[in-house]
């Protein structure tokens, strides 16, 4: 039962001195080359998924237009 009691102590304890209030964390993005600048303000993986979304959308609007065209199916 102590461990629950321990638990309990923790949780109201109101000292986080553990951690920082750094808002700027994300400001700080190094990219792979250590350049330090961000294309469009983007990381390499927002980037790639940008890309995928973007292909994926010409792809189902290419496949549409193929079908309403009545060239496919």
């Amino acid at each position: 039962m102590t461990d629950f009691d321990d638990l309990r102590s923790l949780a109201a304890d109101d000292d986080y001195s553990g951690f920082d209030d750094d808002d700027d964390d994300f400001a700080s993005i190094d990219t792979a080359d250590g350049s330090g600048t961000l294309f469009l303000g983007m990381t390499p993986v927002e980037r790639m998924f940008i890309s995928i979304f973007l292909f994926m959308n010409v792809a189902v609007l290419g496949v549409a237009l193929l079908l309403a065209t009545g060239r496919m199916g």
